[in-house]
């Protein structure tokens, strides 16, 4: 059945660790990028293979400008450059907390609510035996 298999952490307080490591990594890499990061996010297992970190409130004060006098698809462009520039160092980011390789990486935006989707689908990992 999806979404029912166990995530690759062995416990409860080590996946929650390894996901909280995730949400402040990847908000420090939008901040050092952006000069600002989002001011909330949460990181899930979304079954044996996909990590999903969701971000809120990072829109920067340019962007909101860009939204502001109907130049919304600037504003889009850039923050879909943005992911895309950092999205080697988020892949990184998750490889190192995971243990596993990313195989594949998808973002998506919100404006309101302001959100922001960082998809990784992680390489299958044989399960033992």
């Amino acid at each position: 059945m999806v979404g029912t298999q166990d995530p690759p952490a062995t416990d409860d307080w080590a996946r929650g660790e390894a996901l909280a490591k995730i949400s402040r990594q990847i908000v420090q890499l939008f901040s050092d990028a952006a000069g600002k990061g989002p001011t909330r996010c949460k990181t899930y297992f979304a079954g044996r293979d996909v990590v999903l970190v969701l971000l809120g409130g990072g829109y920067t004060r340019g962007e909101e400008t860009l939204y502001r006098s109907g130049r919304s698809d600037e504003a889009d462009a850039y923050r879909r450059a943005l992911q895309g520039a950092l999205s080697g160092r988020m892949q990184a980011v998750v490889e190192d907390v995971t243990g596993r390789r990313v195989e594949a990486f998808m973002s998506a935006n919100h404006k309101d609510p302001d959100m922001a989707a960082e998809i990784f689908v992680l390489r299958p990992d044989p399960e033992p035996g």
